[in-house]
């Protein structure tokens, strides 16, 4: 199946290119999302595969290839499966677990404003990447499985938050300005439509 194909795909990929911390990453996290995803059908952990095929796109405009993969792979394991941030900084690093830690929107109980979740975002190299991808893949998958208005209330967020903490990011971290305008291009498109 084509999901496993990728999941394959993106291993190799990380052997090969000797990103461990990320193979370790993606093990870890994906033994967490074992379900479907909402339209039922599709393997919960493909989200986090088809982001990691994007990002490494990206790769050579990273500061951190190897953690940003990392927290791509880790990005939904605290809301989704109630993984502590402390036992991902202590197993990943903390470089790779802050980043988690501000992409986590709602955690036991406590939620972020969206304002400020984006703002933190927008301080982090590694979560900026990290959630511009996340944002692109969900806009992708979206018709079908959101609702109308769920549809809208993306997109909205996506120009009020995305978009501004990408550029803000960019504004940050000029080395990785590729990838940043790169995420950036793709919403576009993608709210375009």
């Amino acid at each position: 199946d084509q999901h496993q194909k990728a999941f394959v795909s993106v291993r190799y990929f990380l052997i090969g290119a000797k990103m461990y911390l990320a193979l370790e990453a993606l093990e870890f996290a994906s033994g967490f999302h074992t379900g479907t995803r909402k339209d039922g059908v599709t393997p919960e952990y493909s989200h986090q595969i088809m982001i990691s095929q994007y990002v490494r796109t990206l790769i050579n405009h990273l500061s951190y290839p190897e953690e940003t993969l990392a927290a791509i792979f880790l990005h939904d394991t605290p809301e989704d499966a109630d993984v502590g941030h402390l036992e991902i900084s202590s197993k990943f690093g903390e470089k790779v677990g802050k980043a988690v830690q501000l992409v986590t929107k709602k955690h036991r109980g406590t939620k972020k404003p969206t304002d400020v979740y984006y703002q933190e975002i927008a301080t982090n190299e590694i979560s900026s990447v990290a959630k511009g991808g996340d944002r692109i893949h969900n806009i992708q998958s979206m018709i079908g499985v959101f609702s109308p208005e769920k549809q809208k209330d993306y997109i909205k967020e996506t120009t009020e938050h995305v978009l501004p903490m990408l550029k803000e990011a960019r504004r940050s971290f000029p080395r990785q300005e590729p990838a940043y305008e790169n995420e950036k291009f793709v919403l576009r498109s993608q709210i375009a439509l």
